[in-house]
């Protein structure tokens, strides 16, 4: 008999075992498998035994890996999504590629640029999913994804990077009648209408985050305008409604085609940036690492220029 049948334990037992350590419960797992709990936990009762070590400690209703469950949740879970992933690629003759990104990112940055990609790789079947919250550790469909912020990303390995820049943003016309700016100006005047929204990302920078980076240590007016959504905010900001935080590489398309205006005040250059990220127990395909590069290469500089950069 092959060692690997010699060595291997049940399947059956294993799928039960990844189950229950990545949902961290046992109950959970049963209702994924659509078997009971008493199933899932003889299954890996009979794992243990098999094995001859304790891969789980039951804390009343909560279990736990043990250092032994760890190493072996490490090989099954890179051995079964292998598995998976060799399947999905089997099954379907056709290149698909799936790219997670904020709602703002795909919005300002993808959306205007897929066209070029497409016409690069025509096999490719692009699928972008667009969602502030955080699930591409965790979504095994997720290729790619683009995340803000700084590294280490759980369960993701960084292969490119945007750096940006941050700056306040509004309409032409807003711009011309609002004429040279001092950051004082920014901060008191209460005609300058500043516009807010919630973080599509946890390092976000809102304005009371904006003026302490530049070292601002007076009083400001603050926001009077909100958004739930970032792009909300960027639109409003196009529509003459007042002045938002623009991030310079996700609004390069409105910057560039006159639809934003960057204004004569500092610019930020923080440590944080957009990451092209993939999930770190796979190695990339040829379609990950040549939409990698077209991200990280495949459109033009802004044409606005910032009197003042500001390294935080």
């Amino acid at each position: 008999m092959h060692r690997i049948r010699r060595a291997l334990p049940s399947l059956t037992a294993l799928v039960a075992f990844e189950a229950a350590a990545r949902n961290g419960s046992f109950t959970v797992a049963a209702k994924e498998l659509g078997v009971t709990q008493a199933a899932v936990s003889r299954r890996i009762a009979a794992l243990e035994q098999e094995i001859g070590r304790q891969l789980f400690d039951r804390r009343n209703r909560r279990v736990a890996l043990t250092e032994a469950g760890y190493d072996l949740f490490a090989s099954v879970g890179v051995a079964f999504g292998g598995l998976a992933d060799t399947v999905d690629r089997l099954q379907s003759p056709q290149v698909k590629l799936t790219v997670a990104a904020s709602v703002a990112f795909g919005h300002f940055r993808l959306l205007p640029l897929l066209a070029s990609f497409r016409d690069q790789e025509p096999d490719v079947d692009l699928r972008v999913i667009s969602e502030d919250s955080w699930a591409a550790p965790d979504d095994r469909q997720i290729d790619l994804a683009v995340r803000y912020g700084k590294p280490p990303f759980r369960g993701m390995r960084v292969v490119g990077a945007l750096e940006e820049r941050i700056i306040p943003v509004c309409a032409p016309q807003m711009a011309q009648r609002l004429g040279s700016l001092t950051l004082s100006d920014l901060a008191h005047r209460s005609d300058i209408q500043k516009i807010d929204s919630a973080s599509p990302e946890p390092s976000w920078l809102n304005w009371a985050g904006w003026f302490q980076q530049l070292g601002w240590r007076g009083s400001f007016e603050a926001a009077k305008l909100h958004f739930s959504s970032y792009s909300d905010a960027a639109y409003a900001a196009m529509n003459g409604e007042g002045v938002a935080l623009g991030w310079t590489h996700l609004l390069e398309r409105p910057l560039a085609d006159g639809r934003l205006t960057a204004m004569d005040l500092p610019a930020l250059s923080p440590k944080e940036r957009h990451y092209i990220l993939i999930p770190d127990r796979r190695q990339p395909t040829p379609a990950v690492e040549a939409f990698s590069r077209w991200l990280a290469s495949g459109s033009p500089e802004p044409t606005e220029r910032y009197r003042d950069q500001v390294e935080v």
